[in-house]
């Protein structure tokens, strides 16, 4: 392992994000901007003929490619501690005790601070999006923008829970953002099999996530006197995981539903 990995602390970036958190909200409302009024601009410049479309789509290609490996790397760390952490302390005090090596120290902690900043760099790929000449729909871009508020404020509080929403996390885009490289390099009919598992990983993603963020907010508020008197997440950091869970979990089953289950409506060739 590499010693910047094994001697790494990730106090000084969290201090950072403690004193530059005002960062992420400028960053959302420039995205926002991009959002609303970038698919018109781009338009423009289509018309002009002043994006290369071969270009582009090289840029797409590698850009999922790399995230996908990043994701990759960054599984093969954390997946096999959170296990190994929630074996050994058991299901509850794993989510409910913050240990620092999960979050801070270690290559884990190492891992889940650079996912904790990830977020921001993920935003580029609505603007691949964008100049694509695609309208980013809501779900793409609500969960770009929400998942960097909880995770910087997750990362900065220090949130016992983190590191399985990070494992989670890391796993999916592993198996997407490469699905995304393969579908634009010309394999979307050998993929197109891959699209629903998607789906139903990022749905299972969120099913767990809805029960650990409404299990640590059921502690915070109700402590048990034979149980964990409370959990090392704070109350506005659950409410805000369990809001943004839920309507995640409600999105993807409405757009696994929408693509895969509704019968498709025939067109006048067809008929």
């Amino acid at each position: 392992m590499f010693p910047y990995v094994t001697d790494y602390s990730g106090f000084a970036i969290r201090k950072w994000m403690i004193d530059n958190v005002d960062v992420a909200g400028f960053l959302c409302l420039l995205y926002l901007g991009l959002v609303w009024k970038g698919p018109g601009v781009v338009k423009s410049l289509r018309e002009k003929n002043l994006i290369n479309a071969t270009l582009l789509q090289g840029v797409f290609i590698m850009w999922n490619l790399f995230l996908s490996t990043f994701s990759v790397i960054g599984m093969i760390v954390v997946v096999p501690a959170a296990i190994a952490h929630i074996s050994n302390k058991g299901l509850v005090p794993a989510l409910c005790e913050r240990d620092v090596n999960m979050i801070y120290d270690s290559p884990v902690g190492f891992w889940v601070g650079v996912f904790a900043l990830s977020k921001i760099p993920e935003l580029f790929d609505t603007v691949l999006l964008v100049l694509q000449g695609k309208q980013p729909p809501f779900l793409h871009w609500y969960h770009h923008t929400t998942v960097l508020i909880f995770s910087w404020q997750s990362y900065c509080e220090g949130s016992s829970t983190i590191f399985v929403f990070v494992a989670m996390n890391l796993t999916v885009h592993a198996v997407m953002y490469f699905y995304f490289a393969m579908c634009a390099s010309g394999f979307k009919a050998i993929m197109r099999t891959i699209a629903p598992v998607i789906t139903i990983m990022q749905i299972l993603q969120m099913i767990v996530g809805s029960a650990v963020t409404m299990y640590s907010a059921y502690v915070l508020y109700n402590p048990q006197p034979d149980g964990p008197q409370t959990c090392n997440v704070t109350k506005a950091s659950a409410r805000m995981g369990v809001v943004m869970y839920l309507s995640y979990l409600y999105l993807f089953a409405a757009l696994f539903v929408e693509s895969y289950l509704k019968p498709k409506k025939r067109t006048e060739k067809s008929k």
